[in-house]
């Protein structure tokens, strides 16, 4: 009998893994504690891959609703400023009649004897004239050709518009129309004819009393001279666009007329929508020639003349427009 036993060794392990590390692993993935080091190694893989996808998940998720909320909160801000912009008017229209260099004079009373003495002879300035009795500076209609079957040049009356919008959306005027239109026969039956030069600096357009819903092109350069405005192009405003401006002919013939407003018609991303262009908070008024003239007067270089009146379709004293 041996005085002593040799104790059982303690079973080698499989790694040279510190006890420091197992309590690390079994503090921190319990679940990975295990004697045999190569399912730990595995549980501890999987765990850490677990924790890498979960992390990878909640980013995605996170940055993905921060997107959807910037997005939204984008489109709302951006509904809000449309609205804000929509709030105010579409565009605003200044008006000034035009009174510079008026071809032709029109009166409501012939002269008498007395009166036409300081006219007739030398040429002369003769708005001193038509100021002291009441005289309406008009132009001759810009649109005439023998397509519209009119015989001569009328009168016309002019307004200068310039219309603008500060919306930062665009919008696009596509119509306009004289609005409330009413006529009688014109009064004036005196007219004395003083051609002058004009400078075109606005687009000409014209509306012609007898189809108050047709503005016409009155460019005679124009490639599509005498015909309606719209049809060929529309005004462009918002978004930054430069104001339009319009040089707007109205001509009655032998009526005289008034109307409210030119009634636009204009686009924008609601849909379609009208506005009233007023004479500055005003209605318009335009002044015809009557069928029967009792006196005409011819301004010319070698003098002032009076000549046999003649209707309105014809030439009085033969001028060449």
């Amino acid at each position: 009998m041996a005085d002593s036993e040799t104790p059982p060794s303690p079973s080698p392990r499989s790694s040279d893994t510190s006890p420091l590390m197992d309590d690390v692993v079994a503090g921190v993935v319990p679940e990975a504690a295990d004697a045999d080091p190569r399912r730990r190694n595995r549980k501890i893989l999987i765990r850490l891959c677990w924790v890498v996808v979960s992390s990878l998940v909640l980013f995605l998720t996170a940055k993905g609703t921060e997107w959807l909320l910037s997005e939204h909160d984008a489109e709302v801000a951006s509904e809000a400023d449309d609205k804000v912009d929509r709030q105010g008017p579409a565009f605003t229209a200044s008006t000034r009649a035009d009174m510079d260099n008026p071809e032709a004079t029109l009166f409501d009373k012939p002269f008498s004897a007395e009166e036409k003495k300081p006219l007739i002879g030398p040429r002369k300035d003769i708005a001193p004239y038509r100021a002291a009795h009441h005289g309406r500076g008009v132009f001759f209609t810009d649109v005439w050709h023998e397509s519209m079957g009119v015989g001569t040049r009328g009168y016309a009356q002019a307004w200068m518009v310039d219309i603008f919008s500060d919306r930062r959306a665009t919008l696009i005027i596509n119509g306009m129309r004289m609005k409330g239109l009413e006529c009688v026969p014109a009064k004036a039956t005196t007219v004395i004819i003083h051609p002058d030069e004009r400078v075109a600096t606005y687009a000409g357009v014209l509306f012609d009393t007898a189809r108050p819903d047709t503005l016409l092109i009155a460019d005679a350069e124009d490639e599509h001279y005498g015909e309606p405005f719209f049809k060929h192009r529309t005004i462009d405003l918002g978004n930054g666009a430069a104001p339009a401006g319009l040089r707007i002919q109205v001509t009655s013939g032998t009526h005289d007329c008034t109307w409210k407003a030119f009634e636009v018609t204009y686009v924008d991303s609601d849909g379609t929508h009208t506005r009233d262009i007023t004479n500055n908070g005003e209605g318009f008024a335009v002044r015809g020639i009557a069928e029967k003239q009792k006196q005409v007067f011819d301004v010319s270089e070698s003098g002032i003349v009076e000549c046999t009146p003649k209707p309105p379709t014809s030439r009085p004293c033969d001028y060449k427009y």
